[in-house]
């Protein structure tokens, strides 16, 4: 038994000594960068590290090598002139640069498929647009995606009538592909209510939260979980029993 043990602490203090220390790398700045920059961290696509810069409403894609060199800068030049939000959504071989803008009186959702060389593959899709009375300032729309990323949401609210909100979702495949849309309202009975929290599951059901308190600042003490199967038209409530939590 003591053989077998002084073999085995043999083995664990060799193994400790063939371990490799951990190698950090860093890019080089980069004098294009300008203070306010943001930036969203793609990931890695074949072997390439792409980063996506905005200032104002000049955008591109920095693509890395393995050694966080630079190997190239791509202007997404084919972006209007003002983008009022921007999301991204990467998977192995590309990612999805999801973007939503106005032009006069509407609001345009739309996203682009960018490749691992940091370019635009095929044109933009038009996933919905929104009539608006005015020049909007704040997003209309959220973007969604389940947990396996095969089922993309694109939500908008509309609450002109603070009595009875209409939830707005058009869903999509993995490549976009539109699969429905719909328009249901959703019952708002206090002043404080407001919707929160909304998830999309693998099969496109959707998933949400109604909360309201005494006031806008004040603790919730009502929450009402709202859920919708991919091919259903309506929404089931549920009442959840908070009165041990504090919210």
């Amino acid at each position: 038994m003591m053989q077998k043990m002084v073999s085995f602490l043999l083995i664990l203090v060799a193994g400790t000594f063939t371990l490799q220390a951990q190698k950090i790398v860093y890019s080089e700045p980069d004098r294009d960068d300008q203070r306010g920059m943001n930036f969203d961290i793609i990931g890695k696509l074949k072997g390439n590290y792409l980063v996506c810069k905005s200032s104002r409403n000049s955008y591109n894609i920095t693509v890395f090598n393995a050694g966080m060199k630079v190997v190239d800068k791509v202007a997404l030049d084919f972006l209007p002139d003002r983008i009022v939000n921007s999301d991204v959504l990467a998977y192995k071989e590309h990612f999805y640069l999801f973007y939503e803008y106005q032009r006069k009186n509407v609001v345009y959702a739309a996203a682009a498929k960018i490749g691992p060389d940091g370019k635009i593959i095929g044109e933009p899709y038009r996933l919905d647009t929104t009539v608006i009375s005015s020049f909007a300032n704040n997003k209309i729309y959220t973007i969604l995606n389940s947990e396996d990323r095969q089922r993309i949401m694109v939500l908008k609210i509309n609450s002109k009538d603070p009595a009875s909100y209409v939830v707005t979702t058009s869903l999509f495949d993995a490549n976009l592909g539109f699969i429905r849309k719909t328009a249901l309202p959703v019952a708002m009975p206090e002043r404080s209510d407001f919707l929160t929290e909304f998830a999309v599951d693998n099969e496109g059901g959707l998933a949400f939260v109604r909360a309201s308190g005494t006031s806008q600042n004040d603790n919730i003490n009502q929450v009402t979980l709202i859920t919708r199967d991919e091919l259903s038209d309506s929404f089931h409530l549920h009442d959840l029993d908070i009165s041990k939590i504090f919210l």
